[in-house]
């Protein structure tokens, strides 16, 4: 009898420690699901940090005019508390580039190198459990091609035949233009969205080209270069359309970003608007060559509204809804899609309806503006005022099913990191509020099903009308 009773009470009290630590595990995923979650990469110095999977775009932090004409540009104070909203709401992973509006780079640094102690002891942040590193990560670009519509002349190098031979038939070129290699040449009537590769070149060049670059951004950043992606893959644009022709070997740019004088000045290495099949590649020959550095973050273009045949910037690469569900698409990176709805949505103009983003693009568009030129025909197609519409409704049916208040930028947001192959989102909220919104949709992405992204995108129900709104 006695071993009767000290067996089940064994058994009872292992019960109870059971329910006590599936309770306790319950009540941290619980207080997890509130806020920031992290995801783990390795750098090529061997430690593992914990990223933000929200990454903080800074391109139109400082940027006059973004909102609205009359928009001033923000001041430094403005622009720190956008940066310090998202730190205290456990953002670790700030995304910038030395060609971003208003020398956001530099202003990025400053902030950082005075924010380093006061995110070091932990009192800064919203809860203890935020930024684990207890640091703050920079990501910028490199790669970047020359911008020709800007430059107004040829810069002296190594280009390709293709591009120089279709200059010279625009007439954007003098047609006798025959020492290019060593001297720079005055062009004219650039349009817009013309583009020389950083990239079409010898290795040694390349890392001389990439060096430079990083050069300046360690002098902006003031510390660290935590990720380093090439900002664009190998290829030429004129006036937005790429330049047929062969592009650099996928391995001649995986041995330049592997060379000791880049890989020895960042952490982690990656891609941004490279096709998946260069993608796939990359990782390849990393895999079999130790001595690559491996690629461990892909940024192509991804959202709600898919880009039509023209990009909303030239080269831009996109993948699509059908791509993120499938979990082997672009299998051992991280994809860290960007998107304008991100944060700050181009629809927020001055609010968020379809009708006015529209008009106001469509303006901006007649009037030749740079940005804008491309943007209306990629973004403003019926099939995305569909998806628009769309969204509304579910958003409306959502909110009543759940007793909720998300907003339509949550939702967009939502949408993005609810698909499985989406492992971090660059956001481009420009005030403190938008931050806080967009933080929330990671919440909200927990609540859609695979057959609610299904339905936004295309709006196919697989079952009864009511079955896209439950898991």
């Amino acid at each position: 009898m006695k071993n009767f009773w000290s067996e089940n009470l064994r058994i009872i009290r292992r019960t109870a420690l059971c329910i006590i630590f599936t309770l306790l595990a319950s009540l941290a995923g619980a207080l997890a699901a509130e806020g920031m979650e992290y995801v783990d990469i390795a750098g090529n110095d061997g430690r593992v940090r914990h990223f933000s999977r929200l990454v903080m775009g800074t391109d139109h932090l400082c940027q006059a005019g973004w909102v609205d004409e009359k928009q001033p540009e923000p001041s430094r104070e403005q622009v720190y508390a956008v940066l310090n909203e998202a730190a205290r709401l456990g953002i670790n992973l700030f995304d910038t580039a030395p060609i971003y509006v208003g020398g956001v780079e530099s202003t990025l640094g400053e902030w950082r190198a005075g924010m380093a102690g006061r995110i070091a002891d932990g009192s800064f942040l919203e809860r203890p459990a935020l930024n684990p590193d207890r640091k703050i990560y920079a990501l910028s670009k490199g790669g970047f091609p020359f911008d020709l519509f800007w430059l107004k002349e040829l810069p002296a190098g190594c280009h390709s035949a293709e591009t120089i031979g279709e200059l010279k038939k625009r007439g954007i070129l003098a047609s006798g233009a025959a020492d290019w290699r060593t001297r720079n040449w005055p062009l004219k009537d650039v349009p817009p969205g013309t583009y020389l590769s950083h990239l079409y070149c010898e290795k040694k060049l390349m890392i001389e080209r990439i060096s430079a670059e990083l050069t300046h951004t360690r002098a902006n950043l003031k510390g660290d270069i935590d990720i380093y992606l090439m900002h664009r893959d190998d290829g030429d644009a004129i006036g937005f359309a790429p330049v047929q022709r062969a592009q650099t070997p996928v391995a001649r740019i995986l041995e330049a970003v592997s060379a000791p004088e880049i890989s020895s000045q960042v952490r982690i290495i990656g891609w941004s608007n490279w096709k998946t099949p260069r993608v796939d590649e990359s990782l390849r020959l990393a895999e079999h060559n130790k001595k690559l550095a491996r690629p461990m973050i892909n940024s192509p273009y991804f959202s709600l509204f898919e880009m039509s045949g023209r990009t909303i910037h030239a080269l831009g690469v996109q993948v699509v809804h059908s791509d993120m569900m499938d979990p082997g698409f672009q299998k051992g990176i991280k994809i860290m899609p960007y998107s304008p709805l991100g944060g700050f949505s181009i629809l927020d103009k001055p609010a968020p309806v379809w009708e006015n983003a529209k008009k106001s693009a469509y303006d901006k568009h007649l009037t030749g503006d740079p940005y804008w030129k491309n943007v209306y025909p990629a973004i403003f197609t019926p099939d995305n005022e569909a998806r628009w519409y769309r969204a509304v409704k579910f958003l409306d049916h959502f909110n009543k099913k759940h007793k909720t208040s998300y907003t339509i930028d949550q939702l967009l947001n939502a949408y993005v990191l609810a698909h499985p192959r989406t492992d971090m989102l660059a956001i481009g909220a420009i005030t403190a509020g938008q931050v806080r919104r967009t933080v929330k949709a990671l919440e909200m992405s927990k609540m859609l099903s695979r057959r609610d992204l299904e339905f936004l995108y295309s709006g196919k129900i697989e079952c009864n009308p009511e079955e896209h709104l439950k898991k």
